[in-house]
């Protein structure tokens, strides 16, 4: 217990504090920006797969037809 005169704390209820209002805001902060990160990867690779196919299928257009 923190005893501050006339008010005193309790450890359960800075440890709840602690929790609630620096823990969980910044974990869910970085789940957010894990999420988008994650996210933009997969368009990313999404993007470099298409462009391949493109370029596969580009290459095989001017290829001389026999």
């Amino acid at each position: 217990m923190l005893d501050f005169g006339a008010v005193s704390i309790e450890w359960k209820t800075v440890i709840f504090q602690l929790f609630a209002f620096i823990l969980f805001p910044t974990l869910l902060l970085a789940g957010f920006i894990g999420i988008i990160l994650n996210r933009s990867r997969s368009k990313r690779r999404t993007i470099e797969e298409l462009e391949k196919r493109i370029e596969a299928l580009e290459n095989e257009q001017k290829r001389p037809k026999q």
